[in-house]
């Protein structure tokens, strides 16, 4: 998860690292942060295509925060912003922009968890979580495109063609994902449908990749499919 801090006092915004820092190991997510001073770098950074999932915006730094939240929603930002503020003054103003969060200093831990569980929410819901040696990895369920199944261990394949590697079932993956767009076409592989473009013999990807099909079962697995794609 991508989450960016505009903040021009440095001790605040080390606190709020700090809260994320225990946030993320007691919610068993994984954050990069990212800091800027003043709104008009942040509003940069966004128009240079940088994405953020959760924004938080002090709106007392040099670029005042509302306005710095007006512009990157006429950047149309859809992700999720949390005002920090000495007073809640334009706390109104923060619906205005959609904000999720007005947390008046000073930060405290009840207060930044309450509002990132609220950010967090729609973000959890659609990803698929593990662990990679010490670290948790969180990947977009539509960034996946296939898994696959090779001896005793589970090969994601992404998107943007990163491989992820976990020794575990592929039966068990399939249980923990318990979403209708994967489908299990064949013994070793779990499809995301999202990617599918052609149907026959095989599954053909949006990549290139065909995906084999368990042929005694290829009419119900392509029934499947199309029933799939007809909800969508």
């Amino acid at each position: 998860m991508q989450i960016a801090i505009c903040e021009e006092c440095s001790k605040e915004a080390a606190a709020i690292k700090e809260f994320l820092k225990k946030y993320s190991q007691t919610k068993s997510l994984s954050f990069s942060v990212s800091q800027f001073s003043n709104g008009t770098d942040l509003i940069y950074e966004i128009e240079d295509g940088k994405h953020f999932d959760i924004i938080f915006i002090d709106d007392k730094n040099n670029y005042n925060g509302i306005t710095t939240a007006e512009k990157i929603r006429q950047l149309n930002y859809s992700g999720e912003i949390i005002f920090t503020a000495d007073t809640n003054e334009h706390a109104v103003d923060g619906y205005e922009v959609n904000a999720c969060g007005y947390i008046v200093k000073p930060l405290s831990r009840s207060k930044l968890f309450g509002a990132l569980d609220r950010a967090a929410d729609k973000f959890t819901a659609d990803v698929y979580r593990f662990k990679h040696r010490s670290d948790i990895i969180t990947l977009a369920l539509n960034d996946i495109m296939f898994i696959e199944s090779r001896n005793s261990k589970c090969i994601i394949h992404c998107k943007d063609g990163a491989k992820h590697t976990i020794y575990t079932k592929l039966s068990e993956i399939e249980k923990e994902l318990n979403d209708s767009r994967f489908l299990r076409s064949h013994q070793s592989y779990l499809v995301n449908m999202n990617h599918i473009i052609k149907a026959d013999k095989c599954f053909e990807l949006t990549n290139g990749e065909k995906i084999l099909i368990r042929q005694r079962s290829l009419k119900e697995i392509k029934k499947k499919y199309t029933e799939y794609t007809g909800t969508k």
